[in-house]
């Protein structure tokens, strides 16, 4: 009996998360029976129509036609038919293995950022004793280093947006290194002073910027993975910092802190000038496309078997974003003044802030009586804050992820019901907000705690396992406020992410500076006391942009259309 086979051509909408090659789905014969098929996506993009388009090849499980139950045995239908369809361009061609890979290289960028103030905390009683300074002016080059942490990526943050991700990334990486350089060399305490300054705003934007670059080659329902761990693992340099720092100075002095962060930074900026590709949607697409500009290139696509990996020769061109962006530098506060946005910054960078103190508070309670401990000792009693700061930034990413996975599906069921309109938007303020509530809460306890702990001289193991709570929730906390603004401005990501760095930073460095007065005041424990308490009152104003965050950007949005 006579056969023909079915070649046809249609659209199949893949969601490119997790880099899937499989997809099985139903498929009509044309006498109207139903066969199951799986779908095998392999083989080069070609041009079709005009389009990129990718040649897919199906696994028909059964034969395609038959006009009877059965066939003789020279007829039989060979089960395997190749069938081309037309799959839009991914995302992004970066596999899930390479997002990770992704997330390591902007750790290992923006690590030195974290790591550049609590590594400084040992080196202080011999920059008093050196410089002959008092302990307020010695935590003056404490405070400056937070101060410009949070304004510098607000203004970094346009450039990124504007001119890419990875001229601004390496440009701020060789500020910190030769910034290094010169507080390693420094002969006065002022020189200090302005060296920290500068080696804040080379080094800062890098944690705002990564946040954007995972904003590029992620989607939301993978975003929160992604954005917390690289904000987790960045920020790990504050838990780590005072133990590298307390073994550097215990075993040279204080110029080899700066010595150590020239080598370090200096040996990850080889790296990233190397392998850091331009994800900017604007200038890169899915990374299919060649950047126009020279510093916007990493060497390593001059490699063969790179340029085949990412299309070089045949890019995806309708994944740019047409978006032409347009230098603002003052857009970061544009959006800081946001009612839902500053709603629902305000308790997250409340309890950084106190995380903050916390590390300074190990650092200066350990050091005196009832413990006493060494400087290396004390560097040690650091890792349970490390250990729950990188669960919390691991762990809360996948959560989130989960979590809007699930509201999203029951989302577009609602849609198909009828229930909620068709042009309806997912209300993504109460989606990632509810997320923050239990671990702001949990902290309220954690950081009251601690306080205590040091104030009255508690064991030792009540100070470490409240730490390991405390960064656990301020990591949770960061990576869930970051993901939040990502989801908000895609096109302005590294400016959205300045707007939290600039309000935790900020928080931190006014406490910071009244801390030692607050201290005196109303000892460690009525401290903490307090700021918890403000800490549990604030942590209530984030229902307000979750009913009525989405309601006023579109009321915005309808204002800005008339």
């Amino acid at each position: 009996m006579s056969r023909s086979n079915s070649i046809y051509t249609e659209d199949i909408e893949m969601y490119p998360t997790h880099n899937e090659q499989h997809l099985t789905r139903e498929y009509t014969k044309p006498d109207g029976q139903t066969k199951s098929e799986k779908l095998n996506f392999e083989g080069a993009y070609i041009n079709s129509h005009g389009t990129l388009s990718k040649t897919t090849t199906r696994e028909i499980e059964g034969d395609l036609d038959s006009d009877t139950s059965s066939h003789s045995s020279d007829d039989k239908v060979d089960p395997t038919q190749q069938i081309t369809a037309e799959t839009k361009a991914p995302y992004t061609l970066l596999s899930y293995g390479q997002k990770w890979g992704m997330v390591a290289i902007l750790t290992m960028c923006g690590f030195w950022s974290s790591l550049g103030s609590p590594i400084y905390y040992p080196a202080l009683r011999q920059l008093e004793k050196q410089f002959n300074v008092d302990e307020n002016m010695v935590n003056v080059t404490v405070v400056v280093y937070l101060l410009f942490q949070g304004i510098s990526p607000t203004v970094s943050g346009g450039l990124a947006d504007c001119f890419g991700r990875r001229p601004i990334i390496l440009a701020g990486m060789l500020i910190y290194v030769i910034a290094s350089i010169g507080l390693a060399c420094a002969p006065s305490y002022g020189v200090i002073i302005f060296l920290r300054c500068i080696q804040s705003i080379g080094i800062s934007p890098t944690i705002a910027i990564s946040s954007g670059v995972v904003g590029d080659f992620t989607l939301k329902h993978e975003r929160g993975t992604f954005v917390g761990a690289t904000s987790g693992f960045v920020l790990l340099g504050q838990c780590f910092g005072s133990l590298i720092g307390a073994v550097l100075t215990a075993r040279w002095d204080w110029r080899a802190i700066f010595w150590f962060l020239t080598i370090g930074c200096g040996s990850c900026f080889l790296i990233a000038f190397l392998i850091l590709p331009e994800t900017k949607r604007t200038i890169a697409g899915n990374l299919s496309i060649k950047p126009k500009r020279f510093i916007n290139r990493a060497p390593i696509f001059l490699l063969g078997p790179v340029r085949r990996r990412f299309k070089y020769d045949n890019p995806d061109y309708e994944t740019l974003d047409p978006t032409i962006p347009k230098l603002d530098l003052s857009s970061a506060g544009k959006i800081l003044v946001l009612p839902e946005i500053i709603l629902s910054l305000f308790p997250s960078g409340l309890l950084f802030a106190m995380w903050t103190l916390m590390l300074s508070s190990i650092s200066s309670g350990l050091s005196v009586a009832p413990y006493n401990y060494h400087l290396v000792i004390i560097g040690v009693c650091y890792l349970p804050g490390g250990i729950g700061g990188l669960m919390g930034s691991f762990f809360t990413g996948r959560i989130i992820d989960m979590y809007f996975k699930r509201k999203i599906k029951k989302f577009e069921q609602d849609k198909a019901n009828g229930l909620i309109p068709q042009d309806a938007e997912i209300n993504v303020f109460k989606v990632r907000l509810v997320c923050l509530l239990p671990q702001n809460f949990l902290a309220v306890v954690a950081y009251l705690l601690f306080g205590w702990s040091i104030d009255k001289g508690w064991r030792i193991e009540s100070i470490l396992i409240t730490s390991f709570v405390c960064s656990y929730c301020a990591m949770s906390t960061l990576s869930t406020s970051t993901t939040l603004l990502v989801d908000l401005y895609p096109t302005k990501s590294s400016t959205a992410s300045s707007c939290f760095n600039f309000v935790r930073c900020s928080l931190s460095t006014i406490f910071m500076g009244c801390f030692a007065k607050m201290k005196a005041a109303m000892t460690v424990g009525g401290t903490f006391t307090f700021l918890c308490a403000l800490v549990f009152f604030f942590n209530f104003l984030m229902f307000i942009p979750m009913k009525y965050g989405m309601k006023w950007r579109e009321d915005r949005l309808l204002k800005q259309q008339r």
